[in-house]
């Protein structure tokens, strides 16, 4: 009796790459917003000191869920990794990184799912 296989490469790939469809798209990108707009309060309860260490309990815990989320959205990206490590980066976390790096992935697959816009035309 032979063995049972594993999926194939191609099989690997599409699994990650969920088909991008508006709803998908606008719920990233919302979700990354969100957790821009709630990092910023959890970052000055930070600086006061006193509560740094749940506020960057919290902080992480956003981080992971936006992550998370990011990735059965849209499917992994290269992206979503740089941006979970700039969160943890003091001052740095202030910048929108999530909705920056949730709008290139949106980008990066609407570019991958239309082939006919990466037509050049050569004149």
């Amino acid at each position: 009796m032979n063995p049972p296989t594993g999926p194939s490469l191609d099989q690997l790939r599409q699994m990650s790459k969920p088909k991008l469809t508006r709803t998908r798209a606008v719920a990233a990108l919302a979700i990354a917003a969100i957790a821009d707009v709630v990092q910023l309060p959890i970052t000055a309860v930070e600086a006061t000191g006193i509560l740094s260490i749940p506020g960057e309990g919290a902080d992480l815990v956003v981080d992971c869920v936006v992550a998370v989320a990011a990735s059965k959205l849209l499917g992994f990206h290269w992206v979503l990794l740089p941006s979970f490590i700039v969160e943890a980066v003091p001052g740095l976390d202030l910048t929108p990184t999530w909705t920056a790096s949730v709008a290139y992935v949106i980008w990066q697959r609407r570019k991958e799912q239309n082939p006919l816009a990466q037509r050049v035309i050569d004149v």
